[in-house]
């Protein structure tokens, strides 16, 4: 009922509040290929909010949840949706060609866009989030599988996190977070060119929720 939809939400909140706490300090611009052709590059999105996730085709729980929620929001956000990038960003280059990652984030939701690049690349992006992984099994069997950082980043407009949700939030708490960016988006002026440098360096140290072991 409406009781139990506003207390999921007040505990949502109180979850994504204490996560969103790691998020300072976190983000910066990158640019990665589209699974789909071309690029992608942060500082060139119109969008005001940008919902990123982590993962690997091959992952058998923990992407395909945090994708239907994502999907969920998008669904749930009705005209808003085209105002919000919806990004699954591969770890696992070597088999998620184009053509495979494009199936994949279509299943969920044709405006998910995957998003790919070489193994640096993709490491470099991966340190701007603090997204930790590793892989088990990569150099005894071609079925590996891997660990990794289950969180969803919400980025503003100037490419910074400004919420972390963690892996569990039911989908209402993207939903909320996604419309109070988009709301915060229509009433800030216009951003300026020119995202947070692509820091290659920085590793913030902060503890992960990793994805239990594949």
């Amino acid at each position: 009922g409406a009781g139990m939809t506003n207390g999921l939400r007040v505990l949502a909140g109180l979850l994504q509040l204490v996560a969103s706490s790691a998020a300072i300090g976190l983000g910066g611009d990158f640019t990665l290929d589209r699974a789909d052709g071309g690029r992608y590059a942060l500082h060139e999105s119109h969008a005001e909010a940008v919902v990123l996730l982590f993962g690997y085709t091959s992952c058998p729980d923990v992407c395909p949840t945090g994708l239907s929620r994502i999907a969920r929001a998008l669904r749930d956000l009705g005209d808003d949706a085209s105002r919000v990038d919806a990004l699954f960003v591969t770890l696992d280059p070597t088999r998620d060609t184009p053509a495979r990652l494009r199936e994949y984030t279509r299943y969920f939701h044709p405006a998910i866009i995957g998003l790919t690049g070489d193994t640096d690349r993709l490491d470099r992006v991966a340190r701007l989030f603090n997204v930790r992984y590793a892989f088990v099994g990569k150099d005894t069997s071609e079925h590996y599988s891997m660990d990794h950082t289950a969180n969803v980043y919400l980025v503003d407009p100037r490419g910074s996190v400004s919420a972390i949700l963690p892996y569990g939030l039911p989908s209402v708490a993207l939903t909320d977070a996604l419309r109070a960016a988009i709301a915060a988006g229509r009433a800030a002026p216009a951003a300026g060119p020119g995202h947070p440098a692509l820091d290659t360096t920085r590793d913030q140290g902060q503890p992960s929720d990793r994805s239990p072991v594949h």
